[in-house]
């Protein structure tokens, strides 16, 4: 592709320093008399029994001075897992050995909003993912299965510890399941990767302190994975949570939010919000316990990611150690600035107010250049995306928004080709990229499952009178104000909206020139995430451009969720319809997905994912104007460890499989 092949010029001809270098510093981590990182023993033997990485060559452990000043007394021996069952971390994900870094220091960040955009970087699943979609032990030192795949043995860390100090066990497991997703409590409820073929829900069931089972009516073959996915930890903090949890059980609201408040010094609208918040987005809230390797301060000014700045502190029981026996992470804190705009972003990273950035292809030149300019050198890493097309100029329609005509509409692939087609993407591309992106489909990328040249092009020839002709052979009509109508007469207006920090209406501002010469009334009005959010799931929202959660991903049979109708709350394109509503082509879709679920044999499984591509690729339910192109981070060179090569992708939690944990500041 054009714009991919002048990203790579421009890296391999600016880009001088990309491979990330050990670095040597005055303060305490450790080294091995070796200083090659052993292998990586991280690696499952087989997909179904994996190992816990072997910490035998490991004497003795190391602990950052900032410890000290967190008022904490217990040696670093105590405060990990038992020896056996500690982690230790030497490769990064696509299974590059580490170096050995520094402690000290804090990583300068800046967000739009709290959220994922904070949470993903440092979250922990029970297990989680490499470069090759390989299940890796993670909280979870091990799991087996049994013959039919219908119950699993899942075998935690012994010694682990909450970042309070308080022991974890597999009572945290159980009982955040049995009263948290059974009930509901955190607004999620039980998670796909939880319910068997009949769509009924797993038994979970403690056996010891370290050991808990799950429990299906039927086969579920891939439940690991799907466990990496859609539920990612399996825990909470009971010690803390199990009060308030029960007082929302009880129906006693008002004491439910005058415990959140006492807790995490918020006053909550009503006791839905207290179980969303505390046990979903429970990271971005202090004084909740977690297994991160960072949680956020408790410090007056530095612990509301609604504010201006807040931090994250190291957390003092953190059970991962690098191949010296140092405990990580490396870095102390992790600062972040709330920022309004991309721009801004932009600006704080060239002058160096922040270390690292996800940036637009476009702004490579000028980020490269910021050694000239500011004196801040920052390094590029490239990563494989995996959305159908670029995310920013997808557009999704609901296809079962609640109006009846519209819906019907809606549904007619003709509509669809229509307003894809009347769209001149090249010079689209060119006004919004500065030619740095080309026009596209909202179709698997290159080198991703389902991808071929012919889905990337389908709908994309700009042709206004055949966009005319095919809107019409819908049924409607043209009326005396230049725009098409109902054919009853009733006017065709379309609600489109965008999430204001995201840049939509920029976009929409030139696809409107091009509704307008067809005959297509939009309307668009941006909005405030949250609002956004609530709307969404109500399945209040008609057409979306930028969708929050864009279609695409490595696997449509891991998370069904952007591309099988019911399987999400978010997903703006086929709305709040459920399995049961669907007709037609979508109900294929969910019956060949249903069919996934009952086969074991790997041939069987490619060949119904293949049918579910080629049903989306007949449809083309989402539309996509510019294609996709590499996922770019920008990275201050002060900052090591930082990986290069890996996906980009929700499935690995994005910023996630980088793992944090991990990176060391080098001043």
């Amino acid at each position: 592709m054009k714009s991919t092949k002048r990203w790579l010029a421009l890296v391999l001809a600016l880009v001088m320093c990309i491979g990330v270098l050990a670095g040597c510093g005055s303060n305490t981590a450790k080294t091995p008399d070796d200083t090659t990182p052993p292998a990586n023993d991280t690696t499952p033997n087989t997909p179904d029994t994996p190992d816990t990485p072997d910490p035998a060559e490991v004497t003795g452990y190391a602990e950052s001075p900032y410890i000290a000043t967190m008022g904490i007394t217990e040696k670093v021996e105590d405060r990990l897992p038992v020896a056996d069952d500690i982690m230790v971390e030497t490769v990064d994900a696509a299974g590059n050995p580490l170096a050995i870094g520094v402690y000290g220091g804090e990583l300068k960040r800046s967000a739009a909003s709290s959220s994922w955009a904070t949470g993903k970087p440092i979250e922990e699943g029970l297990f989680r993912f490499n470069t090759k979609a390989e299940v890796e032990p993670n909280v979870a030192k091990s799991y087996e299965v049994n013959e039919d795949a219908t119950v699993y043995t899942i075998h935690l860390r012994e010694g682990m510890k909450w970042s309070d100090g308080e022991p974890f066990t597999a009572e945290d497991c159980v009982w955040f399941y049995n009263t948290v997703c059974l009930n509901k409590l955190d607004s999620k409820g039980v998670r796909n990767c939880h319910k068997d073929a009949d769509g009924n829900p797993a038994v979970v069931e403690k056996v010891d302190d370290t050991t808990f089972t799950v429990t299906f009516g039927t086969p579920k073959y891939d439940f690991i994975e799907t466990l990496c996915v859609d539920l990612k930890w399996h825990y909470a903090p009971k010690h803390v949570l199990e009060g308030i949890c029960q007082d929302i059980l009880d129906g006693k609201e008002a004491e439910a939010i005058a415990a959140a408040k006492e807790l995490v010094g918020v006053e909550f609208a009503d006791s839905a919000a207290v179980g969303k918040e505390l046990l979903y987005y429970f990271w971005n809230y202090p004084n909740i316990p977690t297994l991160n390797p960072f949680v956020l301060s408790t410090e007056n000014g530095k612990s509301s990611t609604k504010g201006e700045y807040y931090e994250y502190i190291r957390n003092p029981y953190y059970w991962k150690v690098d191949a010296a026996g140092n405990q990580l992470p490396y870095i102390d804190k992790i600062d972040y600035t709330t920022v309004q705009n991309v721009d801004q972003e932009l600006m704080l990273l060239l002058d160096g107010t922040v270390d690292f950035q996800t940036i637009a292809v476009q702004d490579a030149p000028t980020v490269l250049d910021a050694e000239n300019t500011s004196g801040q050198k920052i390094n590029l890493y490239e990563w494989s995306g995996v959305d159908w097309g670029s995310a920013a100029h997808q557009l999704h329609f609901n296809l079962f928004n609640g109006d009846e005509k519209k819906v019907a509409l809606y549904n007619n692939p003709d509509f669809r080709e229509a307003v894809s087609i009347c769209v001149d993407r090249e010079a689209l591309a060119s006004a919004l990229t500065d030619g740095w992106q080309e026009g596209g489909q909202a179709a698997p990328q290159e080198g991703t499952l389902g991808y071929s040249e012919e889905w990337s092009k389908q709908w994309t020839e700009y042709d206004v009178e055949k966009a005319k002709t095919l809107l019409e052979g819908c049924g409607l009509v043209m009326g005396s104000d230049g725009f098409y109508d109902f054919a009853d007469g009733a006017d065709l207006e379309i609600n489109m909206v965008g999430e204001a920090t995201l840049g939509a209406a920029e976009t929409f501002a030139l696809l409107d020139t091009y509704y307008r010469a067809v005959g297509l009334k939009f309307n668009f009005r941006d909005y405030d995430r949250s609002v956004l959010d609530n709307d969404i799931m109500a399945g209040n929202v008609e057409c979306i451009l930028y969708p929050i959660t864009p279609i695409g991903d490595i696997s449509i049979a891991l998370k069904p969720d952007s591309f099988i109708p019911g399987y999400a709350t978010n997903m703006v394109w086929y709305g709040t319809m459920k399995a049961e509503d669907a007709t037609g082509d979508l109900l294929e879709l969910v019956n060949l997905k249903k069919e996934l679920d009952k086969t074991s044999d790997a041939a069987a499984r490619a060949e119904i994912v293949d049918q579910m591509l080629a049903l989306h690729q007949k449809n083309q339910w989402t539309i996509g104007y510019i294609a996709a192109t590499p996922t770019v981070h920008a990275v201050n060179d002060r900052v090591k460890n930082f990986p290069d090569g890996l996906v980009w992708s929700d499935i690995y939690r994005d910023m996630g499989i980088a793992h944090c944990q991990c990176w060391y500041i080098e001043e």
